[in-house]
């Protein structure tokens, strides 16, 4: 007789550090079982390092994408993973829900991009960001500076007709510690975490048969 389990991942980023706690893995999602996944998509720090990306961090459940923070290279990294992983989820429109740890430029850098390509190649969602005080002012400057590109692509005359406005819109929720977020295969909590400015770690609470 199954019972349901507790899985649990504690996962925490500053800015020269990566921990996370494994989370049972199961069968693939074309079963019956849930699936949950840990894609460490870049894991570098503020060097230029040719190497290494900046960080950000996937957990797949079910086939659904949760981002923790966005460096440098994130939509590229998440790409590979989906052509050389195998792991489909990971297709850039599916990118649509992301925690920040920290405003430190290594962690959000790759906002732009997270906020653009995945549009460009046809989300038609608005992103759902969460982060500490802050994220509002810089989704806010991130949407005025490419005003300009919004609208040549999705005007009718200029752009390639596959954008949409709601695509490249945002929902920023501004957070404290808590429960910050819920749907039908996770829980997401915020707790403190010590650093050189207001900093969460988040903690993913899903189930496993």
């Amino acid at each position: 007789m199954n019972e349901m389990r507790r899985a649990t991942v504690l996962l925490t980023i500053s800015a020269v550090l990566l921990s996370c706690s494994s989370i049972a893995q199961t069968p693939p999602p074309s079963t019956a079982a849930n699936h949950t996944q840990i894609v460490l998509l870049g894991t570098g720090d503020p060097a230029a390092d040719p190497d290494q990306s900046g960080p950000a961090t996937a957990i797949v459940v079910n086939g659904t994408v949760y981002l923790v923070d966005f460096g440098a290279g994130v939509v590229r990294r998440a790409k590979a993973a989906a052509v050389d992983r195998g792991i489909k989820a990971l297709e850039p429109t599916n990118l649509r829900v992301a925690f920040v740890t920290h405003l430190h430029s290594d962690h959000t850098v790759g906002y732009a991009d997270l906020l653009l390509t995945p549009w460009v190649l046809g989300r038609r969602v608005p992103l759902e960001v969460y982060g500490p005080t802050g994220i509002k002012a810089m989704t806010e400057h991130l949407l005025e500076a490419y005003r300009a590109d919004f609208l040549t692509r999705t005007h009718p005359e200029t752009g390639s007709g596959g954008q949409t406005a709601e695509g490249h819109g945002v929902n920023v929720h501004e957070i404290h510690a808590g429960v910050v977020y819920k749907d039908s295969n996770v829980r997401v909590t915020a707790f403190p975490t010590k650093h050189a400015m207001e900093s969460f770690g988040y903690r993913f609470d899903t189930r496993g048969v």
